[in-house]
Protein backbone atom coordinates (compact mmCIF):
# COMPACT_ATOMS: atom_id res chain seq x y z
CA UNK A 1 0.00 0.00 0.00
CA UNK A 2 0.93 3.55 -1.06
CA UNK A 3 2.19 6.28 1.59
CA UNK A 4 -0.64 8.60 0.90
CA UNK A 5 -3.06 5.69 1.29
CA UNK A 6 -1.80 4.65 4.27
CA UNK A 7 -1.84 7.90 6.15
CA UNK A 8 -5.48 8.38 4.99
CA UNK A 9 -6.87 5.20 6.70
CA UNK A 10 -4.62 5.97 9.92
CA UNK A 11 -6.89 9.30 9.86
CA UNK A 12 -10.03 7.71 9.10
CA UNK A 13 -9.08 5.14 11.97
CA UNK A 14 -8.58 7.82 14.20
CA UNK A 15 -11.52 9.84 13.62
CA UNK A 16 -13.62 6.59 14.30
CA UNK A 17 -11.83 6.17 17.12
CA UNK A 18 -12.63 9.46 18.87
CA UNK A 19 -16.14 9.48 17.82
CA UNK A 20 -16.75 6.34 19.50
CA UNK A 21 -14.86 7.65 22.86
CA UNK A 22 -16.87 10.90 22.75
CA UNK A 23 -19.71 8.69 22.50
CA UNK A 24 -18.64 6.19 24.88
CA UNK A 25 -18.09 9.25 27.30
CA UNK A 26 -21.76 10.71 26.82
CA UNK A 27 -23.19 7.70 27.47
CA UNK A 28 -21.15 6.92 30.94
CA UNK A 29 -21.74 10.33 32.09
CA UNK A 30 -25.76 9.88 31.06
CA UNK A 31 -26.01 6.47 33.55
CA UNK A 32 -24.91 8.70 36.54
CA UNK A 33 -28.56 10.94 36.12
CA UNK A 34 -31.42 9.39 36.85
CA UNK A 35 -33.32 10.81 33.62
CA UNK A 36 -31.39 11.59 30.40
CA UNK A 37 -32.82 14.45 28.31
CA UNK A 38 -33.21 13.78 24.44
CA UNK A 39 -30.15 15.56 23.60
CA UNK A 40 -27.76 13.13 24.43
CA UNK A 41 -29.60 10.76 22.82
CA UNK A 42 -29.47 12.61 19.38
CA UNK A 43 -25.83 13.08 19.89
CA UNK A 44 -25.19 9.91 20.43
CA UNK A 45 -27.09 8.63 17.76
CA UNK A 46 -25.37 11.48 15.78
CA UNK A 47 -21.94 10.39 16.40
CA UNK A 48 -22.68 6.70 15.97
CA UNK A 49 -24.20 7.60 12.54
CA UNK A 50 -20.53 9.69 11.82
CA UNK A 51 -18.82 6.74 12.40
CA UNK A 52 -21.21 4.39 10.38
CA UNK A 53 -20.69 6.93 7.43
CA UNK A 54 -16.86 7.11 7.81
CA UNK A 55 -16.57 3.39 7.90
CA UNK A 56 -18.61 3.23 4.92
CA UNK A 57 -16.98 5.71 2.94
CA UNK A 58 -13.90 3.75 3.94
CA UNK A 59 -15.42 0.77 2.29
CA UNK A 60 -16.29 2.55 -0.50
CA UNK A 61 -13.06 3.82 -1.41
CA UNK A 62 -11.49 0.45 -0.66
CA UNK A 63 -13.83 -1.01 -2.98
CA UNK A 64 -13.58 1.88 -5.95
CA UNK A 65 -9.48 1.58 -5.70
CA UNK A 66 -9.86 -2.34 -6.03
CA UNK A 67 -11.34 -1.82 -9.02
CA UNK A 68 -9.35 0.84 -10.61
CA UNK A 69 -6.47 -0.89 -9.66
CA UNK A 70 -7.79 -3.99 -11.57
CA UNK A 71 -8.86 -1.72 -14.88
CA UNK A 72 -5.07 -0.33 -14.93
CA UNK A 73 -4.35 -4.29 -14.51
CA UNK A 74 -6.57 -4.83 -17.15
CA UNK A 75 -5.53 -1.81 -19.76
CA UNK A 76 -1.11 -2.74 -19.65
CA UNK A 77 -2.49 -6.40 -19.93
CA UNK A 78 -4.18 -4.98 -23.06
CA UNK A 79 -1.50 -3.14 -24.09
CA UNK A 80 0.99 -5.67 -23.94
CA UNK A 81 -1.02 -7.77 -26.03
CA UNK A 82 -1.28 -5.02 -28.76
CA UNK A 83 2.27 -4.29 -28.62
CA UNK A 84 3.46 -7.68 -29.16
CA UNK A 85 0.64 -8.07 -32.41
CA UNK A 86 2.83 -5.18 -33.99
CA UNK A 87 6.33 -6.21 -33.11
CA UNK A 88 5.05 -9.61 -34.34
CA UNK A 89 3.25 -8.12 -37.86
CA UNK A 90 6.57 -5.94 -38.01
CA UNK A 91 8.97 -9.28 -37.75
CA UNK A 92 6.87 -11.31 -39.58
CA UNK A 93 6.87 -8.28 -42.39
CA UNK A 94 11.14 -8.03 -42.16
CA UNK A 95 11.35 -11.73 -42.38
CA UNK A 96 9.30 -11.77 -45.57
CA UNK A 97 10.70 -8.79 -47.19
CA UNK A 98 14.26 -10.55 -46.54
CA UNK A 99 12.77 -13.48 -48.15
CA UNK A 100 11.91 -11.79 -51.33
CA UNK A 101 15.03 -9.85 -51.21
CA UNK A 102 16.81 -14.00 -51.36
CA UNK A 103 14.89 -14.81 -53.61
CA UNK A 104 15.91 -11.89 -56.23
CA UNK A 105 19.18 -12.99 -55.18
CA UNK A 106 19.36 -16.53 -56.00
CA UNK A 107 17.44 -15.60 -59.77
CA UNK A 108 19.98 -12.57 -60.00
CA UNK A 109 23.26 -15.33 -59.27
CA UNK A 110 21.02 -17.91 -61.22
CA UNK A 111 20.94 -16.00 -64.52
CA UNK A 112 24.26 -14.68 -63.89
CA UNK A 113 25.79 -18.66 -63.52
CA UNK A 114 23.57 -18.97 -66.87
CA UNK A 115 24.93 -16.43 -68.43
CA UNK A 116 28.61 -17.25 -67.81
CA UNK A 117 28.00 -20.84 -68.32
CA UNK A 118 26.84 -20.24 -71.81
CA UNK A 119 29.80 -18.17 -72.43
CA UNK A 120 32.91 -19.81 -74.86
CA UNK A 121 35.07 -17.55 -73.64
CA UNK A 122 37.65 -18.41 -70.93
CA UNK A 123 36.37 -17.14 -67.51
CA UNK A 124 37.75 -17.60 -64.30
CA UNK A 125 38.40 -15.56 -61.10
CA UNK A 126 41.57 -15.98 -58.41
CA UNK A 127 43.25 -14.36 -55.54
CA UNK A 128 46.01 -12.80 -54.95
CA UNK A 129 48.02 -15.44 -54.20
CA UNK A 130 46.83 -16.77 -57.78
CA UNK A 131 44.32 -19.74 -56.74
CA UNK A 132 41.53 -20.10 -58.67
CA UNK A 133 38.29 -19.22 -56.99
CA UNK A 134 36.06 -19.77 -59.89
CA UNK A 135 35.80 -20.99 -63.48
CA UNK A 136 33.11 -21.12 -65.96
CA UNK A 137 32.54 -24.43 -67.70
CA UNK A 138 34.25 -23.52 -70.98
CA UNK A 139 37.83 -22.96 -68.70
CA UNK A 140 37.24 -26.29 -67.12
CA UNK A 141 36.78 -27.78 -70.21
CA UNK A 142 39.57 -26.27 -72.14
CA UNK A 143 42.12 -27.66 -69.38
CA UNK A 144 40.89 -31.36 -69.66
CA UNK A 145 39.78 -31.17 -65.95
CA UNK A 146 36.64 -31.10 -63.54
CA UNK A 147 35.63 -27.42 -62.45
CA UNK A 148 35.77 -29.20 -58.38
CA UNK A 149 39.52 -30.19 -59.16
CA UNK A 150 40.67 -26.68 -60.38
CA UNK A 151 39.39 -24.61 -57.80
CA UNK A 152 42.16 -23.94 -55.28
CA UNK A 153 44.79 -24.69 -57.95
CA UNK A 154 47.38 -21.84 -59.53
CA UNK A 155 46.06 -20.01 -62.30
CA UNK A 156 48.01 -20.87 -65.88
CA UNK A 157 48.76 -17.78 -66.52
CA UNK A 158 50.40 -16.81 -63.26
CA UNK A 159 52.17 -20.13 -62.91
CA UNK A 160 53.43 -19.20 -67.00
CA UNK A 161 54.86 -15.80 -65.17
CA UNK A 162 52.62 -13.34 -67.06
CA UNK A 163 50.36 -12.30 -64.11
CA UNK A 164 52.64 -13.53 -61.26
CA UNK A 165 52.07 -12.52 -57.60
CA UNK A 166 56.32 -12.80 -57.07
CA UNK A 167 56.93 -9.79 -58.72
CA UNK A 168 54.69 -7.70 -56.52
CA UNK A 169 50.50 -6.52 -56.49
CA UNK A 170 48.93 -8.51 -59.56
CA UNK A 171 47.80 -5.09 -61.87
CA UNK A 172 43.91 -3.57 -61.23
CA UNK A 173 43.43 -4.12 -65.33
CA UNK A 174 45.41 -5.26 -67.90
CA UNK A 175 45.02 -6.60 -71.28
CA UNK A 176 47.61 -9.58 -72.96
CA UNK A 177 47.60 -12.08 -75.56
CA UNK A 178 48.94 -15.62 -74.76
CA UNK A 179 49.70 -18.58 -76.81
CA UNK A 180 49.02 -22.33 -75.07
CA UNK A 181 47.15 -25.55 -75.95
CA UNK A 182 44.02 -27.06 -74.48
CA UNK A 183 43.71 -30.97 -73.15
CA UNK A 184 43.80 -32.11 -76.65
CA UNK A 185 47.39 -30.34 -77.72
CA UNK A 186 45.75 -28.12 -79.86
CA UNK A 187 47.35 -24.56 -80.07
CA UNK A 188 45.60 -21.31 -79.02
CA UNK A 189 45.79 -17.93 -78.49
CA UNK A 190 43.65 -16.32 -76.46
CA UNK A 191 43.09 -12.23 -75.70
CA UNK A 192 42.82 -12.02 -72.16
CA UNK A 193 40.97 -9.04 -70.12
CA UNK A 194 42.50 -8.96 -66.56
CA UNK A 195 40.72 -6.62 -63.94
CA UNK A 196 40.50 -6.38 -60.17
CA UNK A 197 37.21 -7.34 -58.30
CA UNK A 198 36.90 -4.47 -55.28
CA UNK A 199 33.95 -4.01 -52.52
CA UNK A 200 31.90 -1.47 -51.69
CA UNK A 201 34.87 0.48 -49.85
CA UNK A 202 37.45 0.02 -52.78
CA UNK A 203 39.53 -2.91 -51.04
CA UNK A 204 40.41 -5.40 -53.91
CA UNK A 205 38.63 -9.30 -52.77
CA UNK A 206 40.01 -10.95 -56.01
CA UNK A 207 40.75 -10.35 -59.56
CA UNK A 208 39.04 -12.07 -62.76
CA UNK A 209 40.39 -12.91 -66.15
CA UNK A 210 38.53 -13.33 -69.61
CA UNK A 211 39.85 -15.11 -72.47
CA UNK A 212 38.78 -14.60 -75.73
CA UNK A 213 40.07 -17.13 -78.66
CA UNK A 214 41.20 -14.85 -81.29
CA UNK A 215 43.22 -17.51 -83.14
CA UNK A 216 41.49 -17.61 -86.39
CA UNK A 217 41.24 -14.39 -86.58
CA UNK A 218 45.09 -13.98 -85.68
CA UNK A 219 45.69 -17.33 -88.35
CA UNK A 220 43.67 -15.27 -90.63
CA UNK A 221 45.97 -12.18 -89.85
CA UNK A 222 49.19 -14.37 -90.48
CA UNK A 223 47.67 -15.64 -93.54
CA UNK A 224 46.90 -12.14 -95.06
CA UNK A 225 50.39 -11.36 -94.02
CA UNK A 226 51.66 -13.54 -96.46
CA UNK A 227 49.45 -13.21 -99.44
CA UNK A 228 50.55 -9.27 -99.14
CA UNK A 229 53.88 -10.20 -99.21
CA UNK A 230 53.81 -12.53 -102.07
CA UNK A 231 51.91 -10.19 -103.83
CA UNK A 232 53.79 -7.54 -103.59
CA UNK A 233 57.22 -10.20 -104.80
CA UNK A 234 54.81 -10.83 -107.53
CA UNK A 235 54.95 -7.04 -107.94
CA UNK A 236 58.92 -6.85 -107.47
CA UNK A 237 58.97 -9.46 -109.97
CA UNK A 238 56.35 -8.04 -112.49
CA UNK A 239 58.32 -4.82 -112.40
CA UNK A 240 61.28 -6.51 -112.81
CA UNK A 241 60.52 -7.88 -115.75
CA UNK A 242 58.86 -4.86 -117.30
CA UNK A 243 62.11 -2.78 -117.01
CA UNK A 244 64.39 -5.90 -118.01
CA UNK A 245 62.50 -6.15 -121.15
CA UNK A 246 62.02 -2.56 -121.67
CA UNK A 247 65.40 -1.59 -121.46
CA UNK A 248 66.30 -4.96 -123.81
CA UNK A 249 63.47 -3.51 -126.84
CA UNK A 250 64.68 -0.31 -126.38
CA UNK A 251 68.15 -1.47 -128.20
CA UNK A 252 66.76 -2.78 -131.43
CA UNK A 253 63.94 0.20 -131.08
CA UNK A 254 66.91 2.98 -131.60
CA UNK A 255 68.58 0.84 -134.40
CA UNK A 256 65.17 0.76 -136.32
CA UNK A 257 65.23 4.59 -135.92
CA UNK A 258 68.63 5.17 -136.48
CA UNK A 259 68.41 2.83 -139.44
CA UNK A 260 65.32 4.51 -140.73
CA UNK A 261 67.09 8.35 -140.55
CA UNK A 262 69.92 7.33 -142.35
CA UNK A 263 67.61 5.62 -145.12
CA UNK A 264 65.39 9.07 -145.42
CA UNK A 265 68.81 10.80 -146.10
CA UNK A 266 69.22 8.57 -148.90
CA UNK A 267 67.95 9.15 -152.77
CA UNK A 268 64.74 8.05 -152.66
CA UNK A 269 60.93 8.16 -154.88
CA UNK A 270 58.22 9.80 -152.84
CA UNK A 271 56.85 6.49 -152.34
CA UNK A 272 59.82 5.18 -150.48
CA UNK A 273 60.13 8.82 -148.64
CA UNK A 274 56.68 8.30 -147.42
CA UNK A 275 57.73 4.72 -146.07
CA UNK A 276 60.90 5.39 -144.48
CA UNK A 277 58.82 8.66 -142.24
CA UNK A 278 56.54 5.85 -141.30
CA UNK A 279 58.64 3.55 -139.63
CA UNK A 280 60.48 7.10 -137.87
CA UNK A 281 57.18 8.12 -136.90
CA UNK A 282 56.27 4.43 -135.64
CA UNK A 283 59.71 4.05 -134.47
CA UNK A 284 59.62 7.14 -132.07
CA UNK A 285 55.59 6.27 -130.84
CA UNK A 286 57.52 2.60 -129.98
CA UNK A 287 59.73 4.07 -128.07
CA UNK A 288 57.86 6.49 -125.97
CA UNK A 289 55.98 3.70 -125.14
CA UNK A 290 58.57 1.90 -124.03
CA UNK A 291 59.98 4.85 -122.29
CA UNK A 292 56.65 4.95 -120.63
CA UNK A 293 56.30 1.58 -119.34
CA UNK A 294 60.40 1.64 -118.09
CA UNK A 295 59.58 4.55 -115.66
CA UNK A 296 56.60 3.62 -114.59
CA UNK A 297 57.99 -0.18 -113.81
CA UNK A 298 60.37 1.95 -111.78
CA UNK A 299 57.98 4.03 -110.14
CA UNK A 300 56.29 1.04 -109.16
CA UNK A 301 59.09 -0.98 -107.61
CA UNK A 302 60.48 2.19 -105.84
CA UNK A 303 63.69 2.43 -107.86
CA UNK A 304 63.52 6.17 -109.47
CA UNK A 305 65.59 8.36 -108.26
CA UNK A 306 64.71 11.93 -107.53
CA UNK A 307 67.48 14.16 -108.20
CA UNK A 308 68.15 17.45 -105.68
CA UNK A 309 70.14 19.60 -108.14
CA UNK A 310 69.85 23.76 -108.62
CA UNK A 311 68.48 24.23 -112.57
CA UNK A 312 66.80 27.28 -114.19
CA UNK A 313 63.05 26.90 -113.50
CA UNK A 314 62.33 29.42 -116.70
CA UNK A 315 64.72 27.22 -118.95
CA UNK A 316 62.75 23.97 -117.83
CA UNK A 317 59.46 25.48 -119.16
CA UNK A 318 60.70 26.90 -122.33
CA UNK A 319 62.24 23.36 -122.89
CA UNK A 320 58.72 21.64 -123.16
CA UNK A 321 56.94 24.69 -125.17
CA UNK A 322 59.76 24.79 -127.50
CA UNK A 323 59.49 20.98 -128.16
CA UNK A 324 55.89 21.64 -128.44
CA UNK A 325 55.73 24.38 -130.61
CA UNK A 326 56.06 22.96 -134.18
CA UNK A 327 52.67 20.68 -133.58
CA UNK A 328 50.62 23.61 -131.92
CA UNK A 329 51.85 25.99 -135.23
CA UNK A 330 50.79 22.95 -137.27
CA UNK A 331 47.18 23.03 -135.07
CA UNK A 332 47.14 26.75 -135.29
CA UNK A 333 46.99 26.76 -131.92
CA UNK A 334 48.80 29.29 -129.42
CA UNK A 335 51.00 28.60 -126.32
CA UNK A 336 51.48 31.28 -123.40
CA UNK A 337 53.85 30.80 -120.26
CA UNK A 338 53.63 33.19 -117.27
CA UNK A 339 55.43 33.17 -114.56
CA UNK A 340 54.38 34.82 -110.93
CA UNK A 341 56.02 37.46 -108.97
CA UNK A 342 58.28 36.28 -106.07
CA UNK A 343 59.33 32.99 -107.84
CA UNK A 344 62.46 32.10 -107.77
CA UNK A 345 64.79 32.19 -111.06
CA UNK A 346 67.07 29.11 -109.22
CA UNK A 347 65.63 26.16 -107.87
CA UNK A 348 66.90 22.94 -105.94
CA UNK A 349 64.84 20.17 -107.51
CA UNK A 350 64.70 17.34 -110.11
CA UNK A 351 65.09 19.49 -113.75
CA UNK A 352 64.70 15.97 -115.38
CA UNK A 353 61.17 14.96 -113.91
CA UNK A 354 59.59 18.31 -113.54
CA UNK A 355 59.75 18.58 -117.58
CA UNK A 356 58.81 15.30 -117.52
CA UNK A 357 55.61 16.08 -116.28
CA UNK A 358 54.94 19.20 -118.55
CA UNK A 359 56.28 17.05 -121.02
CA UNK A 360 53.06 15.15 -120.66
CA UNK A 361 50.66 17.52 -119.48
CA UNK A 362 51.26 20.04 -122.33
CA UNK A 363 51.50 17.71 -124.95
CA UNK A 364 48.24 16.25 -124.03
CA UNK A 365 46.76 19.56 -123.92
CA UNK A 366 48.22 20.46 -127.41
CA UNK A 367 46.72 16.57 -128.44
CA UNK A 368 43.08 17.38 -127.39
CA UNK A 369 42.94 20.91 -128.25
CA UNK A 370 41.77 22.17 -131.91
CA UNK A 371 41.09 25.75 -131.09
CA UNK A 372 42.85 28.23 -129.25
CA UNK A 373 45.67 27.48 -127.08
CA UNK A 374 47.48 26.28 -124.23
CA UNK A 375 48.75 28.27 -121.29
CA UNK A 376 51.29 26.89 -118.90
CA UNK A 377 51.62 28.89 -115.52
CA UNK A 378 53.91 28.66 -112.20
CA UNK A 379 53.17 30.29 -108.53
CA UNK A 380 55.32 29.74 -105.59
CA UNK A 381 54.46 29.65 -101.78
CA UNK A 382 57.48 30.61 -99.98
CA UNK A 383 58.18 27.99 -96.45
CA UNK A 384 60.43 27.80 -94.00
CA UNK A 385 64.13 28.63 -94.10
CA UNK A 386 66.04 25.52 -93.45
CA UNK A 387 68.54 24.17 -90.65
CA UNK A 388 71.62 25.59 -92.57
CA UNK A 389 70.11 28.78 -92.97
CA UNK A 390 71.08 29.32 -96.55
CA UNK A 391 68.17 28.15 -97.84
CA UNK A 392 64.78 28.38 -98.09
CA UNK A 393 61.99 25.85 -98.92
CA UNK A 394 59.29 26.61 -101.31
CA UNK A 395 56.57 24.93 -102.95
CA UNK A 396 55.86 25.60 -106.95
CA UNK A 397 52.42 25.50 -108.23
CA UNK A 398 51.48 24.82 -111.94
CA UNK A 399 48.96 25.35 -114.43
CA UNK A 400 48.39 24.06 -117.62
CA UNK A 401 45.54 25.12 -118.92
CA UNK A 402 43.60 24.99 -122.20
CA UNK A 403 41.02 24.94 -124.43
CA UNK A 404 40.45 22.05 -125.50
CA UNK A 405 37.34 19.73 -125.89
CA UNK A 406 37.00 19.02 -122.23
CA UNK A 407 36.54 15.94 -119.87
CA UNK A 408 33.14 14.66 -119.04
CA UNK A 409 32.86 14.30 -115.15
CA UNK A 410 31.85 10.63 -114.81
CA UNK A 411 35.67 10.13 -116.31
CA UNK A 412 37.48 12.47 -114.56
CA UNK A 413 38.90 10.09 -112.11
CA UNK A 414 39.75 6.94 -114.34
CA UNK A 415 42.38 9.78 -115.38
CA UNK A 416 45.32 8.78 -113.14
CA UNK A 417 44.74 5.25 -113.37
CA UNK A 418 47.53 3.16 -115.35
CA UNK A 419 46.16 2.12 -119.14
CA UNK A 420 42.62 4.45 -118.36
CA UNK A 421 42.28 6.77 -121.48
CA UNK A 422 39.01 9.09 -121.85
CA UNK A 423 37.85 7.41 -125.53
CA UNK A 424 38.13 4.18 -125.51
CA UNK A 425 36.18 3.21 -128.77
CA UNK A 426 38.48 1.55 -131.37
CA UNK A 427 37.89 5.04 -133.60
CA UNK A 428 39.26 7.05 -131.17
CA UNK A 429 40.82 9.93 -133.28
CA UNK A 430 43.72 10.66 -130.54
CA UNK A 431 46.84 8.12 -129.59
CA UNK A 432 48.41 7.67 -126.29
CA UNK A 433 48.94 4.38 -124.18
CA UNK A 434 47.59 6.22 -121.20
CA UNK A 435 50.65 6.29 -118.97
CA UNK A 436 51.44 9.74 -119.77
CA UNK A 437 48.84 10.84 -116.59
CA UNK A 438 49.08 7.99 -114.28
CA UNK A 439 53.02 8.55 -114.44
CA UNK A 440 53.45 12.07 -113.75
CA UNK A 441 50.52 11.55 -110.38
CA UNK A 442 53.83 9.39 -109.34
CA UNK A 443 56.78 11.88 -110.03
CA UNK A 444 54.88 15.00 -108.47
CA UNK A 445 54.09 12.44 -105.48
CA UNK A 446 57.57 11.45 -105.22
CA UNK A 447 58.63 15.20 -105.34
CA UNK A 448 56.55 16.06 -102.06
CA UNK A 449 53.36 17.41 -104.51
CA UNK A 450 49.72 16.38 -105.58
CA UNK A 451 47.91 16.70 -108.93
CA UNK A 452 44.37 17.40 -109.54
CA UNK A 453 42.32 18.45 -112.79
CA UNK A 454 39.15 20.76 -113.21
CA UNK A 455 37.65 20.03 -116.47
CA UNK A 456 33.78 21.51 -118.42
CA UNK A 457 32.84 19.55 -121.73
CA UNK A 458 33.93 21.80 -124.69
CA UNK A 459 35.31 24.19 -122.77
CA UNK A 460 38.73 23.33 -121.51
CA UNK A 461 40.74 21.25 -119.34
CA UNK A 462 43.01 22.89 -116.31
CA UNK A 463 45.60 20.53 -114.84
CA UNK A 464 47.15 21.53 -111.52
CA UNK A 465 50.23 20.39 -109.81
CA UNK A 466 53.00 21.32 -107.19
CA UNK A 467 56.12 19.99 -106.13
CA UNK A 468 58.60 20.96 -103.29
CA UNK A 469 61.88 22.81 -103.74
CA UNK A 470 64.12 24.46 -101.98
CA UNK A 471 66.17 27.55 -103.78
CA UNK A 472 69.35 29.76 -102.15
CA UNK A 473 68.30 32.71 -99.70
CA UNK A 474 70.38 36.28 -101.21
CA UNK A 475 70.81 35.24 -104.89
CA UNK A 476 71.91 37.90 -106.87
CA UNK A 477 68.85 37.41 -109.58
CA UNK A 478 65.75 38.60 -108.58
CA UNK A 479 62.54 37.12 -109.12
CA UNK A 480 61.03 37.76 -111.98
CA UNK A 481 57.38 37.91 -113.65
CA UNK A 482 57.10 37.95 -117.36
CA UNK A 483 54.93 36.73 -119.57
CA UNK A 484 56.16 35.03 -122.87
CA UNK A 485 53.98 34.42 -125.67
CA UNK A 486 54.41 31.60 -129.03
CA UNK A 487 51.52 32.93 -131.25
CA UNK A 488 50.17 30.13 -134.17
CA UNK A 489 51.63 31.12 -137.13
CA UNK A 490 54.57 33.10 -135.54
CA UNK A 491 58.23 32.19 -136.80
CA UNK A 492 59.48 29.16 -134.70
Amino acid sequence: MSSPQSRKTALLFSLVFALLAAAIGLIAQASDQEQLSPQYYVLCLSLIGCVLLILAGYVWDRTLMQRLRDLNKTSNTITLLSDGDEVHDEVIGLARQIERMAQSLQKLEASYRAVVEDQVDLICRYNANGQLSFVNGAYARFVGHKRQELLGQPFALCSAGLLSPKDGPLPEATTFEYEWHDAAKKRFIHAWTHRAIKDSSGSIIEYQAVGHDVTTRKEAEHALLLAKEAAESADRAKSEFLAIVSHEIRTPINGVIGFAKLLQDTPLNPEQRTFADMITSSGRTLETLISDILDLSKIEAGKLEIEHAPFSLRDCIDEAIHLFGPRAREAGLSIKTSVAPGVPIIVNSDHGRLRQILNNLVGNAIKFTEHGGVEVGVECSPGAINADGVHRDVRLHFTVRDTGIGIPAEKIEQLFRPFSQVDTSIKRRRGGTGLGLIIAKRLCERMGGAISVESRVGEGSAFYFTIQADYTIGDSRDPFATIKSDNAGSPA
